[in-house]
């Protein structure tokens, strides 16, 4: 009798360690299944940003409530990555700083989780992973591997040909002026500045060559922008503004 109540004990203790490690979360990118994979996603320097968003599924009988984290392995000098989970974080944030909720057998869309790479005219390869985790048993995960690989602008002209810069930044006062110099053969382009869900919050026509924009800051959020100088539908440069 001892030993069978043995045997019982380890057996209900190994089908417990099963049902701890067992996952319950899956994740989607295009509607098809990424779990614990690697997608590759290609972009240009002059581009404001690279988006890919997935869709996380809690494929068990219970409610269960998230966070995400990030590793970045290799990065783009001069570049920016994000990622928003229900709100936006800064560059430096590794991991969400709030759960989500997921009912059981529900999915989260790919308007709540998605992750950003801002190349801010810089070409390379970055490799991040993105991990969604269950907060009450961290074991239970599921992870996509993004590589980025960001090429050159492909209309002839790289970010470093044209002069662009803001300051103060990041800035705390009621203005920010924005000096910028177009290259050769760019005669006419816009100015726009970009809020981090890519709303454009503030934009104009660019006549001269070369000049210095005011912008007010006094209506925009305290956070992070980008803005950019754009010509024939490409955008030249793209940098970072912080409004503290």
């Amino acid at each position: 009798m001892k030993t069978k109540s043995i045997l019982l004990i380890i057996v209900l203790t190994m089908l417990g360690a099963l049902s701890i490690k067992a996952q319950s979360l899956t994740l989607s990118y295009n509607g098809g299944d990424v779990s614990n994979g690697v997608i590759d996603v290609e972009g240009l320097a002059s581009a404001a940003d690279i988006k890919v968003a997935f869709s996380i599924t809690n494929t068990s009988e219970s409610a269960i409530s998230v966070k995400v984290k990030k590793n970045v392995r290799q990065d783009i000098e001069g570049s920016v990555n994000t990622f928003c989970f229900g709100a936006c974080f800064p560059p430096e944030t590794v991991e969400s700083p709030d759960e989500y909720p997921i009912g059981a057998g529900a999915t989260l869309g790919p308007d709540i989780f998605y992750v950003q790479l801002y190349p801010e005219g810089n070409s390379g390869v970055a490799q991040i992973v993105y991990e969604v985790f269950n907060v009450a048993n961290p074991e239970d995960k599921v992870s996509i591997t993004v590589n980025f690989t960001i090429q050159p602008t492909g209309i002839g002209l790289n970010a470093k040909d044209i002069f662009l810069r803001a300051y103060p930044n990041p800035t705390l006062g009621e203005y920010v002026f924005v000096e910028y110099s177009l290259p050769n053969g760019v005669s006419k382009a816009s100015f726009t500045l970009y809020n981090m869900l890519g709303v454009r919050v503030h934009g104009m026509a660019i006549e001269n060559r070369s000049g210095k924009i005011e912008i007010s800051t006094n209506s925009l959020p305290k956070g992070i922008y980008l803005y950019s100088i754009e010509a024939n539908g490409n955008r030249l440069a793209t940098k970072r503004l912080i409004v503290k």
